[in-house]
């Protein structure tokens, strides 16, 4: 493959703001568009050391910088292709390459650790050899791609590099409940401006001030930008609500505006420091069996003391001496709203014996949530938690996450995702709790 030579040395941000050819060209290209002709994607091969990846370049004309689009454990998605399709009209090319069929396997979290750090110090080597500025953009656990191979790439000074997350997934795995997140290690070893894009509606929210603290660690600029009234993959989600696909829509400005901010930071040359451990073994989460309470081994003690819906307020400390089931939810979860009913029916099964079931609702406003509750009412307390304490208290990383504590107070055991509680297997070990 090959590509101009000529160096580019910084971006021109009024070339980002409006395409720079003349006004007939622009009418011309703009009509191409419409037609799906002028930016679609052609499919090359780029040669790394031991291998070849397919990559599919949008192109713009008379382009002033490249977007590289690392493939999450989603693969190369249709949405984000549309996107570069947008992109190229402000002179940006794009890349989008397929690192899993060289490896022969499917998009999933798994692949994602099975791609060879090697291969990805190499493919920004490539996207930089022409000397076109280059934006990283990288969303879900592409992040972990992205920060494994800048990293490496940046053993050398580097300038002209700016990287985009959307959600980034960093952890080395899926922690256990209530534990913290462990961070992939290149991730304190990065060294460039960079720019989150996280979706309010996600327990990751409440990781950010913990995510700038391990991406700035090295000197990197960090912003961070709250999406509001989206969810986690908003603009991919094959169930996307009405504002989620409003917000696609306009998507492509809100990347334009992210890579206009990162431009100016772009110009000092940065160099990451070497990391002190082998950062692209995989990482395997820990196996357990689905739809099953698991024994929890870690913190004790931790605060609970929440305002009800109904009025008045319940503290944890204060239920000492019934067994607890104390479930995190939130109404724009499909398996919270789906487990619910099982919870009212379990609360009816052991209504006569020291149980009682604390549903605490994650940061939203009643008003969001009760009309769901009002079709679906429900026999045990509904608490509010509009500042996300309870979140942080509790290291809340998925929704639905359940706890089941003991007339002592001390938890016993954790499940992460929805559940029929009603089934005998939970039946069973809430009724062991009672008898001890």
């Amino acid at each position: 493959m090959t590509h101009k030579t000529t160096r580019h040395t910084k971006t021109n941000l009024n070339n980002l703001s409006r395409p720079s050819y003349q006004a007939w060209w622009f009418k011309f290209s703009f009509l191409l568009a419409l037609w799906g002709i002028f930016y679609t994607a052609h499919a090359q091969t780029l040669d790394l050391s031991d291998t070849q990846i397919t990559l599919q370049v949008t192109q713009a004309d008379q382009p002033v910088a490249r977007v590289l689009w690392l493939p999450s454990e989603y693969g190369i998605l249709p949405q984000e292709k549309r996107l570069a399709q947008s992109l190229a009209k402000y002179g940006l090319e794009s890349w989008h390459v397929d690192l899993y069929e060289a490896l022969f396997l499917s998009p999933t979290p798994s692949a994602v650790d099975a791609v060879p750090t090697e291969w990805l110090t190499e493919l920004l080597v490539k996207a930089r050899q022409d000397g076109l500025p280059l934006y990283i953009v990288a969303t879900n656990k592409a992040a972990q791609l992205a920060a494994r191979g800048l990293v490496s790439f940046q053993q050398t000074p580097q300038d002209q590099i700016g990287l985009i997350l959307i959600n980034p997934n960093l952890y080395t795995q899926t922690p256990a409940p209530g534990e913290p997140p462990q961070y992939w290690p290149a991730s304190q070893n990065l060294n460039l401006p960079s720019f989150v894009l996280q979706a309010e509606l996600s327990p990751w929210r409440w990781q950010l001030p913990e995510l700038k603290t391990q991406l700035s660690q090295s000197g990197s600029p960090v912003f961070i930008q709250l999406l509001p009234q989206v969810r986690d993959r908003f603009y991919f989600r094959p169930d996307a609500l009405a504002i989620e696909k409003n917000y696609s829509d306009g998507f492509a400005d809100q990347l334009l505006q992210a890579m206009r901010l990162l431009t100016p930071y772009m110009t000092q040359a940065r160099q990451s420091p070497a990391l002190k451990t082998k950062q692209n073994a995989a990482v395997t989460t820990p196996s357990t069996e689905k739809d099953t309470l698991q024994t929890y081994s870690g913190q004790q003690n931790r605060p609970l003391s929440l305002p009800k819906l109904a009025g008045g307020s319940v503290s944890l400390a204060d239920l000492k001496g019934q067994v607890v089931l104390l479930n995190f939810w939130a109404s724009w979860c499909p398996p919270c709203l789906h487990e619910m009913p099982s919870m009212t029916r379990l609360k009816t099964q052991f209504k006569e014996q020291n149980f009682e079931i604390l549903a605490v609702n994650l940061a939203e406003q009643a008003k969001d949530f009760e009309p769901f509750l009002k079709a679906n009412p429900v026999n045990f307390p509904v608490l509010l938690d509009p500042q996300g304490q309870a979140i942080k208290d509790w290291r809340i990383m998925a929704y639905p996450t359940t706890y089941l504590i003991d007339k002592q107070g001390q938890i016993r055991y954790a499940l992460f995702g929805g559940t029929e509680w009603d089934q005998p297997h939970h039946i069973e070990r809430i009724q062991q709790l009672l008898n001890e």
